[in-house]
Order: C-alpha cells, then sequence, then structure tokens
C-alpha cells in the first residue's frame, strides 16, 4: 500500500497535558481530523512511526499505541507487521432503507452477482423458525457472491421456500437484487424485515470465498424480509469485510 501523500506531524499541534481530555484521546482526534479532511488523497499514506510520535509530542509508547488503537477501531488505519501504519481506504456506507445494489447503481457503480450454488435442501431449524414452515418442509439454498466494480466485496447465503423457488430463474439471479427478486417471485414487494448485524471470524470456507485471511473480521448481517402480511418470505445472511464495509439507519424512536 503506497500513496504520494503523506500524513505530516508538523501540521499537528501540541497535546496539553492539563486538559481533562487524555493524551492519548488528544493524539487520536488530531490524527482523526487530519485524516477525514483529506480521506481520499490520504488513502495508502504512512503514518508517522510510534518514535517519531513519542519524540515529537513527549509522550510514552503506550499513548500513541492507544492512540492508533482507537484509529483502528474506527476503520481509519491499516496495520501491517513490519511494514507500518497506514490511512485505509474509505468504508462504503449502505443505508439499510435502500438495497445496496440499487443505492451503488445510483451513483454509477457497477454492481454485479455471481451464482455460487442452487439446491434444494431441508430445512434447517433456524430456516424453518425464521420462514415459519413445518418441519419436513424443504427450501431453496441459493449462494451468490457480489461484486462491486468487478471486486468481490459480499458473500450471500438466501433460503426461500420451495413454493416460491420454482419463480426465480437462474437468470434472475445473476442480475437482480434481493428486493426485486422479492417481488419476482412474492408478487409484491417486502414491506419490512428483521435484522441482526454481528462481527465474526472467517472460517476457513468464508476466507476463500471473500479473499481474505482466515480469523480476519467479517461483518454478518442476518435478515428475514416479510411482506405487507407479515408473511416471511427470505431468511439468510451476508457476509462483508469488516474493514470496508458500514451500516447506517434512521428509523423512529418507539416512547418508553
Amino acid at each position: 500500500m503506497s500513496s504520494s501523500a503523506s500524513v505530516n506531524l508538523k501540521a499537528l499541534s501540541s497535546l496539553r497535558p492539563d486538559s481533562y481530555v487524555p493524551l492519548y484521546m488528544q493524539l487520536a482526534e488530531q490524527f482523526v481530523e487530519i485524516i477525514r479532511n483529506s480521506h481520499s488523497r490520504l488513502v495508502g499514506a504512512a503514518l508517522p512511526s510510534e518514535a517519531e510520535c513519542m519524540e515529537y509530542f513527549k509522550v510514552s509508547r503506550p499513548t500513541v499505541r492507544q492512540a492508533m488503537a482507537h484509529l483502528l477501531i474506527q476503520g481509519l488505519i491499516t496495520r501491517g507487521r513490519g511494514r507500518g501504519t497506514f490511512v485505509a481506504p474509505q468504508r462504503l456506507d449502505h443505508d439499510l432503507s435502500r438495497a445496496f445494489e440499487d443505492e451503488m447503481r445510483s451513483t454509477d457503480r457497477s454492481v454485479r452477482f455471481e451464482l455460487l450454488e442452487r439446491a434444494t435442501v431441508k430445512a434447517p431449524l433456524r430456516v424453518r423458525e425464521a420462514l415459519q414452515l413445518p418441519a419436513d418442509q424443504t427450501v431453496e439454498k441459493i449462494k451468490r457472491l457480489r461484486l462491486l466494480e468487478g471486486e468481490v466485496f459480499g458473500y450471500e447465503e438466501r433460503y426461500i421456500s420451495s413454493a416460491y423457488s420454482r419463480q426465480v430463474t437462474q437468470q434472475a439471479l445473476k442480475q437482480k437484487a434481493i428486493y426485486s427478486l422479492i417481488k419476482d417471485y412474492a408478487g409484491e414487494f417486502p414491506a419490512r424485515f428483521g435484522l441482526t448485524i454481528r462481527s465474526i471470524a472467517a472460517t476457513a470456507e468464508y476466507a476463500r470465498i471473500l479473499g481474505v485471511k482466515r480469523g480476519s473480521h467479517l461483518l454478518s448481517s442476518e435478515h428475514t424480509y416479510f411482506l405487507a402480511s407479515d408473511t416471511p418470505v427470505l431468511y439468510g445472511a451476508v457476509l462483508f469485510h469488516g474493514d470496508k464495509y458500514q451500516f447506517s439507519v434512521q428509523t423512529p424512536i418507539s416512547p418508553p
């Protein structure tokens, strides 16, 4: 990772030992401001080393490491053993009220799908519960890759009841976002969804599919889609690179 730009220590102000804000947080906030103000220009730029920060700010090594850890948690930097610390690429921000594919296409970004597997299987317990199916019911299991500008950024594993699956074509699976697929087989767009987002470690299979190291942090978006009648029509999960993606949502707050 390299960049013609750099993060210059001389652009940062001196720290204030008498402030109620801890020194590591003062240092971190200065880096945050510089990176966010010029993120696109600084992607790949090397940050000053621990030793340089210690000398310039007259602080201890733990203080510098705490500041860097704060930046790492926010996804603003990446670290490589023996290579240094660099400004990370900006994460894609997805508004959960819209289909991701539609959101990207509205900004003229190319989104396509690669169908990995389509099979009829006996519904696992978690799928039966989510789709409210009897114990002996079969479902269609669909695995797809999502590619943005030709680069893999997500892996889908979805389940739909066999009553709907016969209406889903191979061509649609290669072209359509999930909202449009549901409209095709259910006759209407979904009215709501239940969603659980959590961080998981990449298994050997997920690491191979997404091109990451085993054990890397992935974002898992587990969901069930419902029609206006409250009928569940799809259950599944989508996995994303944890350092490249983030979710945003605006929703009314229920009164206590």
